[in-house]
């Protein structure tokens, strides 16, 4: 008797690249957590305040691993509106043409802009109950030939902005993210409020 297995087979190799992807995805968003568990300040902040920047950048994280994780990238207004999260969103202005980010930068940019509204929101101007915020973007030809993502965040009607003293996590980490994606972050500590400039290559 002869049997056709050929469509088990298929699904047997269907569910071993299932199951690898999985496994894969899960190794990648652990070391992502952990990383996330090593490098928030411990130093001058309280249990409670560590927890809370730690799952601020966890939630972000995971939101924007659900949005790669479909394929299909992202609108940038979109990405924007879920890494400020609804607190601050009203006062976060939004300005630039229609932006579709692929799935490899969906979770950069989410932390990039996460880390902005964050300090904005200790030490800036969403700190002040009359500050705000407006992010404009363009799009301009890079060296490539392809275009790059030129974005602004201007802060405004916040306290006046002194420069850090030493450099903290959150900014390590904006310039670290936009390098490791061929860009760059220029931060201007302005004594209305800051400013950041941040060109990514599409």
């Amino acid at each position: 008797m002869f049997e056709d297995v050929t469509e088990r087979k298929r699904h047997d190799a269907e569910m071993d690249f299932i199951l690898s992807e999985t496994r894969h995805r899960m190794k990648n968003l652990f070391a992502v957590v952990r990383a996330l568990a090593l490098q928030t300040e411990v130093e001058g902040h309280t249990a409670a305040e560590y927890r809370q920047a730690f799952l601020g950048r966890l939630d972000v994280t995971l939101r924007a691993q659900e949005i790669a994780a479909r394929n299909e990238g992202a609108d940038l207004q979109d990405l924007l509106q879920q890494a400020v999260g609804e607190a601050w969103s009203e006062r976060i202005s939004r300005r630039g043409p229609a932006v579709h980010l692929g799935p490899s930068k969906i979770l950069a940019a989410s932390m990039i802009f996460h880390e902005l509204a964050t300090n904005a929101a200790k030490y800036g101007a969403l700190s002040a109950s009359e500050g705000s915020v407006l992010v404009s973007w363009t799009l301009e030809q890079g060296l490539t030939g392809r275009n790059d993502l030129n974005c602004r965040w201007l802060e405004r009607g916040g306290p006046v902005v002194e420069p850090p003293k030493r450099k903290g996590y959150g900014t390590e980490m904006i310039e670290g993210t936009a390098a490791h994606l061929g860009g760059r972050v220029e931060l201007s500590y302005d004594a209305e409020g800051l400013s950041a400039t941040i060109r990514i290559p599409l």
